[in-house]
């Protein structure tokens, strides 16, 4: 059965837009679903699209035992369609595609969905191609744009789609989500929940996983040993990191969730405002060794390398500067060298 809006956790005022939509038959041309990546978009535009597509539609959901929803479950509606970047970008060909199938009415359904995933991946020359397509709709056609950066849209697009903004899910979201999808007992799902940064699909990741997140792993490895690293080693975990984007972008996430722990820490003294729950003895030793003005210091380096890589600055120059930054405080704990608040 396809994934229904009423069975999916969280994100509860966006469901019920929708499904408010669907009931009133005020279904938009456009939706532009805004949000951090793995954190559900993809997940409610299947579901969504099951709606829309669904021959006896219930409360403005799926109804999950048709026809349509059938083909759905099984990956083969002829009525919806899905477009992901080859590579890098979607590309105008791709986009072309798209426009060519819009064209033609229905197969079956009353309505063709097209999801574009990672819309801002867009080129140029295929954005100003798919504007045509929202300026001219096509009255059957409902499209469900997906983005993680809607900044790097063109604003004409941006004006054209109802834009519905995804936030990260709470702890307790998550962990009811750990124990309804993945079967784990409450007390593990409440431990792995934070550290999921609001994200359901990593934190089903991590349930598969249990203690082996192999980049956590190497993150929490490195800020044991900042006192050591030296120079070249800060240059070649920053060179191996930036190989993979996606990596880089998770590995910086826990590597600012670490550092909030300690400085959180170092003022409360309460464990369950950790992230990083099951490594509260090491937490706690470096809450005392580090001086909060080195970790609000190292916080804001991470913070800046975040927003460049989102900004699509160079990857592999970003982190190289951010690992020597990590590793000039590390031979500071104690923040007596004032050259940490020049850097």
């Amino acid at each position: 059965m396809a994934d229904k809006l009423s069975g999916i956790i969280g994100h509860q005022e966006v469901i019920r837009t929708l499904k408010n939509a669907l009931q009133r038959n005020r279904v938009a041309h456009a939706y532009l679903f805004m949000g951090p990546p793995g954190i559900g978009k993809q997940t409610v535009a299947r579901a969504y699209a099951g709606a829309l597509l669904c021959q006896q539609p219930q409360a403005g959901d799926a109804c999950g035992g048709c026809r349509s929803c059938r083909q759905m479950a099984g990956g083969n509606h002829p009525d919806f369609y899905r477009l992901a970047p080859g590579g890098s970008t979607l590309k105008i060909e791709q986009i072309r595609e798209l426009q060519g199938r819009v064209q033609y009415k229905p197969y079956q359904s009353q309505r063709q969905v097209f999801v574009v995933e990672q819309a801002e991946a867009m080129t140029p020359e295929a954005a100003n191609c798919f504007l045509k397509t929202l300026e001219e709709p096509a009255g059957q056609a409902v499209f469900i744009l997906l983005s993680d950066r809607p900044y790097a849209l063109l604003p004409t697009v941006l004006s054209r789609c109802q834009q519905l903004q995804f936030r990260p899910l709470s702890n307790r979201e998550v962990a009811a989500g750990l124990v309804s999808l993945g079967g784990l007992d409450s007390q593990r799902a409440a431990q792995l929940a934070p550290l999921a940064g609001g994200s359901m699909s990593r934190a089903l990741r991590l349930a598969g996983e249990g203690d082996r997140w192999p980049l956590r792993t190497k993150v929490l490895e490195l800020v044991q040993q900042l006192a050591q690293i030296n120079q070249s080693g800060a240059l070649a975990l920053a060179e191996q990191l930036a190989e993979d984007r996606n990596q880089a972008a998770d590995f910086l996430e826990i590597l600012s969730w670490w550092w909030r722990d300690i400085l959180v820490y170092r003022y409360t003294g309460q464990p369950n405002k950790l992230v990083n729950q099951d490594r509260l003895a090491d937490i706690e030793e470096q809450s005392r060794r580090y001086d909060p003005r080195v970790i609000a210091a190292i916080l804001e380096a991470i913070q800046q390398a975040r927003r460049r890589i989102q900004a699509n600055a160079n990857t592999r120059l970003t982190l190289e500067v951010l690992m020597l930054k990590i590793h000039s405080y590390g031979g500071n704990l104690n923040g007596s060298n004032s050259s940490w608040s020049s850097l």
